[in-house]
């Protein structure tokens, strides 16, 4: 039974095996962001011919349906290309879900979350992890589980907070919701933007949510906020 392999980049070079999943797949399918990153790494050249650049879940979906379900020939490998763990608010949980355990292979780098919390030096195991991010296509809005919203009390129960952003859902918005609310208004939070992390100009911003309340932030980003004793 032919694989789907879905294997996360963004941090850390290809090992062996991860390489011989890509020189064994017929194609390999990346979003135009992810194609950007993918295209530094040593391996890119030797398989840049079997890349497809698919920018929505929904199609990347659709395009393996039609060649493992549809086909009367040998079903190929095909690989997806995705972010950091793609288990984490990712691709990994739609390929399994759609596909099934038995088909789907999951190769995680380290999520952006990881990376986040390393940067600002900061344990990240009593931390409360959301995603703000509503998806590529604007047609097609992921209805996220929390909403910006809900942060102020998230953020009194937990106390630290680490939220995926969007265009949409971005740093200054977050901040401007902490700054209204009465819960966390006397609480002095501690905001921290990573900012494309894994590229060149990766850039880490640190302040209040007055301070990020009035700043722009490059895609992607992470933003963490400490409350109290842990900022």
């Amino acid at each position: 039974m032919a694989k789907i392999y879905v294997i996360g980049i963004g941090y850390k070079p290809l090992d062996e095996r991860e390489r011989k999943i890509l020189y064994n797949s017929k194609f390999i399918l990346s979003s135009s962001r992810l194609f950007g990153v993918f295209k530094r790494y040593r391996e890119f050249e030797k398989v840049k011919e079997k890349v497809l650049v698919i920018d929505t879940v929904d199609e990347t979906i659709e395009f393996i349906k039609s060649r493992v379900t549809k086909r009367k020939e040998k079903i190929p490998n095909i690989t997806i290309i995705a972010s950091g763990d793609p288990l984490f608010f990712g691709i990994g949980r739609r390929v399994i879900n759609e596909f099934g355990k038995d088909r789907a292979e999951i190769i995680p780098d380290l999520s952006s979350i990881q990376m986040a919390f390393s940067r600002i030096k900061e344990p990240w195991d009593n931390a409360f992890l959301m995603s703000l991010h509503r998806g590529p296509d604007p047609a097609k809005r992921r209805s996220p589980k929390y909403e910006m919203k809900d942060i102020p009390v998230l953020l009194e129960r937990h106390k630290k907070i680490a939220i995926l952003t969007d265009r949409e859902n971005n740093p200054a918005e977050i901040a401007k919701v902490l700054i209204s609310s009465s819960i966390t208004r006397g609480l002095s939070p501690i905001m921290f933007v990573c900012e494309r992390l894994g590229y060149p100009d990766e850039k880490i911003t640190k302040g209040t949510p007055k301070d990020i309340s009035v700043m722009s932030f490059s895609i992607p980003n992470v933003a963490i906020i400490l409350l109290g004793d842990q900022a």
